[in-house]
């Protein structure tokens, strides 16, 4: 029979267990102590606890039942069964722990019915969280993707895992044979292993039952106090950083304030403790699953950067230095640790290579295959603000940009006088809110922010003439502002020049509030998603539409009538700025339904994972020397459909296609969707036909 509860372990056995409990909270607490101090030390400040209920609803899809984990079936299934077993089984180890002081104390805040149920739960629980340990072990070792990496942690938790599911089964069972007046029916799998077990010797029974207990307590000790110094930090602090995750406009970059960095000397990030909290509890998160890595374009093209490769090199300059940070915070540093702060390795060009770091196309696909909210752009942007505003590095081709946008408004150089010289072409005028009289602006419902490709570029003038003639049928009565209007910033800021993207903000701003503007639309989805986005925390608070927006909404409102047919098939590029950026997917699709004899077809990796042209994050206007080039991947892709044509709703993703194609002698024809739009319409047959 069991033992009673005087010789269940004996004095000296509840006095082991309880300093062992002890000992291994302490030792717990005083771990994630110092990985609180150096997530809260130093850093400016940043506000993640507004909007409460919408972070709560973020975390019970994208935490509790995992949503992007089931993106891909096999590893969803694990991850949900060993997850399921973590929540189901830490009331089990509550039951454990007290056993080890009141042996027959089982959970006394349960009654009868609920424990019975409980019992159940935890039974089947076991049996699948073992299944999903089995399941995460053949993928990391028989059916190994490319972006997971060989890993001692992951081999070893995961074994850590099985392990407490078997020594928690073997522990029942074993206490099953011992006390079959208690045995319950509630518990089958326990039933079924303690059949193994019949018929052994009583003393046999008891080694069994105190090892598997035992070592099954021992393991959850060992494993909540390895957790901060592996990967699998990740089992505490993911959950955190999905309630606290960004929920601004996911293509919204933070607000610097320039008048404060300046009188600090102070840009962008140099160091690790530079970061705010925020991202570096985004360090302590990264599961190190390789998501980012197998969708990221600069990684599929053979460029040193890969997101997962650049988290973990940022987490592991932070932990080098952690101690002395945090003993430097509360004034413990002695006068070593202030010498190997000084001394240590330098994050930008040691931990990160600045190829690294100017290779980010800022597509953002990383941050919507990561299953735990980490964001990655913000961080190298970061980084490239410190080159660009206080070291002055940067690839020398941006000056030249950056002297454009400065002196003449737009990064081609190109006069500012000639802004609407791409309107001269149209059959009709478009009216210029600054000639217009005050009295004959309040009739103008939206205006055409045509933006520097649509103003300059030879492409993107024939998509501002397609445009306009669409809004000119549509009934709409628009204006635009000629050559008040000047480069929007956005490759600027994502360049890392903070100073110049602001610079231009202000102007537009004042500009645009100055003629009492509520409504623009533009065909740039930079320029789309800059003004919509960034503009308010500069006082600019517009609707902003994106031209395939409008053009569907005036096609579905029978405004416009697209009758000329066209018998082509096409693929659809989705522009990074336009969806992973805004979420803006159907749109241009609808455009192109509209279109007769048009037969689109979808390209394998299109709407959230669609592939980056390459010329996002400012790399439109930096050469690109390492690795294969984004552009020709991407056409290549393209070109496998076999479509007439490819359509696209970006100027910049028009030029690296249309080069593309230049360069690979290729058949598919980019166009954008709204030049097609507009060779449909009956008043323009033909206009713009491929």
């Amino acid at each position: 029979m069991m033992p009673t509860e005087a010789t269940y372990f004996g004095v000296p056995g509840t006095l082991l267990f309880a300093l062992v409990l002890i000992g291994s909270i302490a030792a717990f607490a005083y771990t994630v102590s110092r990985r609180w101090q150096l997530l809260t030390i130093g850093g400016p400040p940043e506000v993640r606890w507004d909007r409460p209920l919408e972070r709560l609803r973020g975390l019970l899809e994208l935490g509790i039942f995992q949503k992007k984990m089931w993106w891909d079936g096999y590893a969803g299934l694990y991850h949900m069964l060993i997850f399921s077993g973590f929540v189901v089984l830490s009331v089990r180890t509550l039951s454990l722990v007290l056993e080890g002081f009141f042996p027959a104390a089982g959970i006394p805040f349960l009654p009868a019915g609920a424990w019975h149920a409980y019992l159940l739960l935890k039974d089947v629980v076991l049996v699948t969280t073992l299944a999903g340990v089995v399941l995460a072990l053949g993928r990391r070792y028989l059916f190994r993707k490319e972006r997971l990496d060989p890993s001692f942690d992951a081999g070893l938790i995961l074994c850590l895992i099985g392990f407490l599911m078997v020594t928690d089964l073997l522990a029942g069972a074993a206490k099953f044979v011992l006390t079959p007046a208690h045995a319950s029916g509630w518990e089958p799998a326990t039933k079924a292993l303690s059949a193994f077990l019949a018929g052994a010797p009583a003393s046999t029974l008891e080694a069994v039952f105190f090892a598997s207990w035992w070592l099954h307590l021992l393991a959850i000790f060992v494993f909540l106090n390895y957790l901060p110094f592996a990967k699998h930090f990740h089992v505490i602090t993911a959950l955190p950083n999905i309630f606290l995750r960004k929920l601004d406009a996911p293509g919204k970059l933070s607000l610097v304030d320039i008048e404060k960095a300046a009188e600090a000397e102070k840009f962008g990030v140099a160091k690790v403790e530079d970061f705010t909290w925020k991202q570096r509890l985004d360090m302590f998160t990264c599961t190190e699953c390789g998501r980012c890595r197998e969708v990221c374009p600069t990684h599929l093209t053979g460029k040193p950067l890969t997101p997962k490769g650049f988290m973990k090199d940022v987490r592991t300059a932070l932990y080098t230095v952690a101690g002395d940070l945090v003993d430097a915070a509360e004034g413990r540093a002695d006068a070593g640790a202030g010498k190997r702060l000084e001394e240590r390795k330098a994050l930008i060009g040691g931990w990160v290579d600045e190829e690294t770091i100017w290779a980010c196309t800022t597509c953002r696909y990383c941050e919507s295959a990561c299953p735990v909210s980490i964001t990655y752009t913000d961080k190298i942007i970061d980084m490239r603000r410190h080159l660009v505003l206080e070291k002055s590095e940067f690839p020398k081709e941006a000056q030249t940009a950056f002297n454009g946008m400065e002196r003449q408004g737009n990064p081609w150089n190109l006069p500012a006088a000639d802004r609407d010289a791409w309107a001269a072409e149209l059959d009709f005028e478009i009216p210029v809110l600054g000639a217009m009289e005050e009295a004959d602006r309040d009739s103008v419902e939206v205006l055409f922010w045509v933006g520097c490709a649509g103003s300059y570029e030879d492409r993107g003038k024939k998509v501002s003439r397609a445009l306009a003639k669409l809004l000119h049928e549509g009934g709409v009565k628009f204006a635009i502002l000629g050559s008040e209007e000047t480069c929007n910033g956005d490759s600027a800021r994502r360049l890392g020049n903070e100073y110049l993207f602001q610079t231009l903000a202000q102007q537009n701003v004042e500009t645009l509030n100055g003629y009492g503007v509520k409504r623009i639309v533009t065909n740039c989805p930079h320029c789309f998603n800059t003004i919509r986005n960034e503009y308010p925390d500069f006082g600019g608070k517009f609707e902003v539409l994106h031209g395939t927006e409008v053009v569907a909404r005036l096609v579905a409102e029978g405004r416009l009538k697209l009758t000329e047919p066209l018998a082509k098939s096409i693929s659809f590029h989705d522009a990074c700025y336009l969806g992973r950026h805004n979420e803006i997917y159907e749109a241009p699709r609808e455009v192109l339904a509209a279109i007769p004899g048009l037969t689109l077809t979808e390209l394998p990796r299109s709407g959230r994972n669609g592939l980056c042209c390459g010329a996002g994050g400012g790399r439109m206007w930096l050469d690109e020397k390492i690795g294969t080039r984004i552009n020709q991947a991407r056409y290549a892709e393209i070109e496998e459909t076999g479509t007439d044509l490819v359509g696209v709703s970006c100027p910049f993703c028009m030029v690296m296609l249309g080069n593309a194609q230049t360069e690979m002698a290729g058949k598919t024809q980019p166009f954008d969707v709204l030049e097609l739009a507009a060779a449909a319409l009956p008043t323009h047959p033909g206009a713009a036909a491929p």
